[in-house]
């Protein structure tokens, strides 16, 4: 039976190919995650394909490799030859037809065989690190070429792939709305709630998470990769939960972060930060399209924030002064977004020669390129009250000129951190957010929580 990626994997050939362009001799070569077991022990561990295998056969099987000839095209998948006792613990191995059939690759064979394949063309072999194959074939190893040529076909997604993503994505909202309906102040743990998270994307179809879940209560929210989900739901129902969670289908990943109430209803200065930090998703989403440069929606984001906390009274002076002495990366710490796809933080963020930008904030940006159709990138401005962050902006004159300290520590004594975050396909005139329906305007979210 035929994988329903061999098609996917096999546009995703073509383009590697194309982009490796004069370098039409030869073979590349990748190699497929092995088996693992937990050391000292015989338990193997979960199994996940690496990205680039998958990217370009579609299997997700342990053990195999994948020889692409530059000069024909043809593709030729190596499988293991496993012992007759195999089928008894694992059932009955793959064979060099059923991998033909089953990846559409051209031609199969056992992973024994793949040093007679390789010598059937005395060229290079290019691999996508140190792989050192001279001994198989005699040939110079080449890592030079294949690792950028798959990394830039991986940044424009096909619809083939978009098609799995929107899958993902709707695994893994419909995941967050459960969560939604079932918090309640004081009720049960962090875990508890990731549990159901997990369960739900499970049953849709997302056996496995793109990363692991964050499910912050309180003040918890302030720390971007807090994954220890283990203390207690507020019991204050104007406290915020940030749940930044989801799963991959067919080892492609969504992203979605929501924030809300545990109460159900935003509140005070909760409600301040979200519709801030909402704001801020907002005027990026509008501008976004192809052709935009990707740091300067981050800088748009930033200029959202500045004019919200000063509306909200903790900061003073000019936005371009706030702007130019970095004040609102006091609170806007992190990048605003990356691109995803087969990886949650997706390959190709920085080209060759693009430097990250050396300020406060936007260094953390995890990518500059110019916007293409077909990039897939995540959206997730966010603000928090990161208790070292503000300590020392309170400790720089330059810098404390510019913030309310009465204000602040009323907000810092209250609000952990917000942040809202969306999977968004690029087009030329705008974009396709693929998890956009997941419920973040302040009435949409009330209105499913008090169900």
């Amino acid at each position: 039976m035929s994988s329903p990626y061999a098609f996917i994997a096999r546009e995703n050939r073509q383009k590697v190919l194309k982009n490796l362009g004069s370098a039409n001799v030869g073979w590349a070569y990748l190699k497929g995650f092995e088996t693992t077991v937990r050391k000292w022990t015989d338990t193997e561990l979960p199994f996940r394909q690496e990205s680039n295998f998958f990217y370009l056969t579609g299997a997700n099987e342990p053990d195999l490799h994948l020889l692409l000839n530059l000069r024909t095209g043809k593709s030729h998948l190596f499988v293991p030859r496993h012992s007759p006792d195999h089928a008894l613990w694992c059932g009955p191995s793959l064979t060099p037809s059923e991998a033909v059939a089953q990846y559409g690759v051209d031609e199969a064979f056992y992973s024994d065989e793949l040093s007679g394949v390789l010598k059937q063309e005395d060229a290079v072999v290019h691999v996508v690190d140190g792989t050192d194959l001279s001994t198989l074939s005699g040939a110079k190893s080449d890592a030079s070429n294949l690792q950028t040529a798959i990394t830039e076909a991986r940044v424009i997604k096909s619809e083939g792939e978009l098609e799995l993503m929107r899958k993902a994505a709707k695994a893994s909202g419909e995941a967050h709305i459960a969560l939604m309906k079932a918090v309640r102040p004081g009720e049960g743990n962090e875990s508890t709630l990731q549990a159901l998270f997990e369960y739900e994307c499970f049953r849709r179809g997302g056996r496995y998470q793109a990363y692991t879940p964050i499910v912050a209560g309180a003040h918890r929210g302030a720390i971007l990769h807090y994954i220890n989900n283990n203390a207690p739901i507020p019991t204050d129902p104007r406290q915020l939960l940030l749940v930044d969670a989801a799963c991959e289908v067919d080892c492609y990943a969504a992203d979605i972060t929501r924030t809300y109430p545990v109460g159900g209803k935003y509140e005070g200065d909760w409600k301040t930060v979200y519709h801030i930090v909402l704001d801020m998703q907002k005027a990026v989403l509008s501008q976004m399209k192809a052709g935009v440069e990707w740091e300067n929606m981050h800088r748009l984001a930033e200029k959202v924030a500045g004019e919200g906390l000063t509306k909200a009274g903790l900061l003073q002076g000019s936005l371009e002064d706030l702007l130019a002495n970095h004040i609102p990366a006091l609170f806007f710490p992190h990048g605003l977004g990356h691109l995803i796809g087969l990886d949650v933080h997706d390959c190709g963020g920085y080209p060759a020669g693009v430097e990250r930008i050396n300020e406060p904030g936007i260094r953390y940006l995890r990518m500059r390129r110019k916007l293409e159709v077909g990039m897939v990138v995540t959206v997730e401005p966010g603000l928090y009250f990161v208790p070292g962050i503000l300590d020392e902006g309170l400790a720089d004159p330059k810098k404390a000129k510019y913030i309310n300290r009465e204000v602040l520590e009323r907000f810092r004594r209250d609000v952990g951190g917000v942040r809202i975050e969306d999977d968004v396909v690029v087009e030329a005139n705008g974009i396709e957010n693929l998890t956009g329906w997941v419920p973040k305007e302040i009435e949409d979210v009330e209105r499913i929580m008090a169900t």
